[in-house]
């Protein structure tokens, strides 16, 4: 039995999201801009497409952009700021390199930025009021950690945004990574209040390539490189409807039942949290996490702990597959959180899907404790 536990990196597309992509590229060939009658049909399927998805994580469709990912989501809000006189960026020290690595781009055209600590993944709300200054634009903060499922206090960090707002009198952009909350954890941006949000499709069973942004106010928002002019000038270049049509069939399968599956995926966490203590292991992953990630230390350094798994047949990873082939951000998100090095180095992440069962969760316990007691 193949066991894949690595759907913080990415899932496997379901079914019914794969049908839905090869049945909108066969319907649909047009490209949504032309002006014939297929393309007048196309861009009545993307307008439909839209306000399903919309509808789902209950935003309006004119605060809806579709881009190839959560990646070019990010870069489109923080690039933007290039049009901008510089002022100061705040982020979260434990930000996936979508976000962190912008701060070195920004700093080059004159911008201020600092990072808050998160002390057991998770930012304070008065760390960052501290931090505000009269020169602050932009506020970026996850709304769930990918490396230890870590969930953030978004409502109490915009609320310190927007009072700070009133003694300057004018507007600080906050914005949230919200890829690993999407159908995992309840996601309410009108209530939270934040000016733009990223999602990506292929974290929830949908194709790789589609993501979505969400902009609280898209008249305001200006992009570096508009292009064509396509998602009503935010987002150039022709839509993949397809992937659009497997993302909105994706989340018809995950959003409905989101407390129903993430119940059941916290009862498999919660076993598998249990084994890992019994058998003298620490987690990283803190209480308040998702219930689809956990982050433990292994006997051993993290590359030779998931290859020894992966020889068992268990796909696994030591953080973040954007940076597992370069510089070990997992680890350095670790020790942000102030996790010891010698802990941090000899991290490894379990990550489930509402597709795991207890029957793999069981042999992968089985798989863990042989290789921790073989020690």
């Amino acid at each position: 039995m193949n066991l894949y536990f690595d759907n913080a990196a990415t899932t496997m597309i379901s079914r019914s999201a794969l049908e839905a992509y090869t049945e909108t590229a066969l319907s649909y060939p047009a490209n949504p801009s032309s002006v014939h009658r297929m393309g007048l049909e196309a861009r009545r399927k993307l307008d439909e497409e839209r306000a399903l998805c919309a509808k789902m994580i209950g935003i309006e469709s004119s605060n809806l952009f579709f881009t190839s990912g959560a990646t070019e989501s990010i870069a489109a809000v923080l690039s933007s700021l290039l049009l901008t006189t510089p002022g100061k960026i705040i982020i979260s020290s434990v930000e996936h390199e979508a976000v962190a690595s912008w701060l070195p781009v920004l700093k080059m055209h004159g911008w201020k930025t600092a990072e808050l600590k998160a002390r057991n993944g998770i930012v304070s709300p008065s760390d960052l009021e501290a931090e505000l200054t009269p020169d602050t634009k932009l506020v970026a903060i996850m709304a769930v950690n990918n490396v230890t499922g870590a969930i953030e206090p978004i409502e109490e960090l915009v609320k310190k945004v927007r009072t700070y707002e009133k003694d300057i009198k004018r507007k600080i952009f906050f914005f949230s990574d919200s890829v690993q909350a999407l159908g995992k954890c309840p996601i309410q941006l009108k209530a939270w209040d934040v000016d733009g949000a990223s999602f990506s499709g292929h974290k929830i069973n949908g194709p790789r390539g589609i993501g979505m942004l969400y902009l609280k106010n898209p008249a305001s928002f200006r992009p570096l490189a508009p292009a064509g002019g396509q998602e009503h000038g935010k987002r150039g270049g022709t839509e993949n409807l397809p992937a659009i049509s497997a993302l909105r069939a994706a989340l018809e399968e995950w959003m409905p039942q989101m407390e129903e599956n993430s119940t059941r995926i916290r009862h498999l966490k919660e076993r598998i949290v249990t084994a890992l203590r019994e058998s003298g292991r620490e987690i990283l992953s803190p209480e308040q996490s998702s219930p689809y990630i956990i982050s433990f230390v292994s006997p051993y350094p993290s590359e030779v702990f998931t290859r020894m798994l992966s020889d068992k047949g268990v796909e696994a990873s030591a953080g973040s597959a954007c940076s597992n082939n370069a510089k070990g951000e997992g680890e350095k998100i670790l020790l942000h959180m102030g996790i010891r090095p010698e802990k941090a180095k000899n991290a490894v992440r379990i990550s489930l899907s509402n597709s795991t069962t207890e029957e793999e969760t069981e042999r992968l316990i089985e798989i863990i404790k042989e290789l921790i007691n073989a020690r």
